[in-house]
C-alpha cells in the first residue's frame, strides 16, 4: 500500500519537445554549415580565384564571424578544437575549419600570386592584426579550466592558426586592395621555368636586374602570362607601396614595341 501511494504522489516527468530548436543550438558549437561554406569557397579560391577581391574579402571575414558566433555564450576555447585519437593512440588536434582552412588557402594564394619585397616589412602590420584577432578570441571565449586532454596543445594550435590567418590575410589584403600608383621598371626576360608539385604547378619568369634589385631573380606568374612571354622580351615590373606600407611587385606584361 505504501509503495502504491508513493507512485501516485510522484509527478510524471515532462517530455522535451524534440522539435523545439533554441537559438543557442543553432549557434553554439553547431557551425558545421560555416565550415562547409569555408571549404567550398577555399576550393574555389584555390582552383579558380575569380572574382579575386570578393573571394578574398569573404574568406577574410569568415574566421571573425565564426569566432563571434561560436562565442555568443562564451564557451571554452576548447570548443574550437576537435580532438581525435589516431591509430597510434596519440591525440590529434584539429582547429575549426572556418579558421584553419581559410588561413591555409589564403597563405597558398599569397605565395603563388605575390612577390615579397621584404618579409620584415610585414612584421608590424601582421602583428597588429594578430593581436586584434587574438583579442576577439579571448574576449568571446573562456580560458580552458578543466580538460582531460593537453590544454596547452589546444592553446598552441589555436594561436598558431590565428597567427597564420592574421599574417597571410594582412599581406593578401595589402596587395589586393592596394590602389596606389606603381613605380614602373623595365627589364628583360632571361629564362622560363616550371615547378611541378603533387597538387600544383608554378610558373616562373627569370628577369634581369631592375630598380634596386641588383641580381637577376625569378618571379612567379600566371600560366597565361608564362605562355605569352619569351626569352629576350622586354617587360615592365610594377612596384607598389602596399595598402599597409608593405612593398610588393609583379610583372605587368609583355612590353609593346
Amino acid at each position: 500500500m505504501q509503495r502504491a501511494k508513493r507512485r501516485r504522489l510522484t509527478k510524471p516527468k515532462r517530455r522535451k519537445n524534440s522539435n523545439s530548436v533554441t537559438f543557442s543550438k543553432l549557434t553554439l558549437h553547431q557551425l558545421d554549415w560555416l565550415e562547409w561554406i569555408t571549404i567550398a569557397l577555399a576550393a574555389w579560391f584555390f582552383i579558380y580565384p575569380q572574382p579575386y577581391d570578393l573571394l578574398l574579402a569573404v574568406l577574410l571575414t569568415i574566421p571573425i564571424v565564426g569566432l563571434l558566433l561560436n562565442g555568443l555564450h562564451k564557451p571554452s576555447m576548447a570548443t574550437l578544437v576537435e580532438i581525435s585519437t589516431d591509430t597510434n593512440g596519440e591525440d590529434k588536434y584539429d582547429v575549426a575549419d572556418f579558421i584553419d582552412i581559410a588561413a591555409w588557402v589564403i597563405l597558398i594564394r599569397v605565395l603563388l600570386d605575390f612577390e615579397f619585397e621584404s618579409i620584415f616589412s610585414m612584421i608590424i602590420p601582421g602583428t597588429i592584426a594578430c593581436i586584434i584577432i587574438l583579442s576577439i578570441l579571448f574576449l568571446t571565449h573562456k580560458a580552458i579550466e578543466h580538460s582531460t586532454r593537453n590544454k596547452w596543445w589546444i592553446y598552441s594550435s589555436l594561436i598558431f592558426n590565428v597567427s597564420l590567418y592574421s599574417y597571410a590575410g594582412t599581406y593578401a589584403a595589402n596587395c589586393v586592395y592596394d590602389y596606389s600608383e606603381p613605380e614602373v621598371y623595365q627589364t628583360e626576360v632571361l629564362n622560363k621555368t616550371v615547378s611541378r608539385g603533387r597538387r600544383s604547378t608554378t610558373y616562373y619568369i627569370e628577369v634581369a636586374p631592375w630598380g634596386h634589385h641588383f641580381d637577376k631573380e625569378e618571379i612567379s606568374v600566371p600560366r597565361v602570362q608564362y605562355d605569352e612571354l619569351n626569352i629576350g622580351d622586354k617587360v615592365n615590373i610594377d612596384y607598389k607601396k602596399g595598402l599597409f606600407d608593405i612593398p610588393w611587385y609583379f610583372i605587368e606584361g609583355k612590353k609593346k614595341p
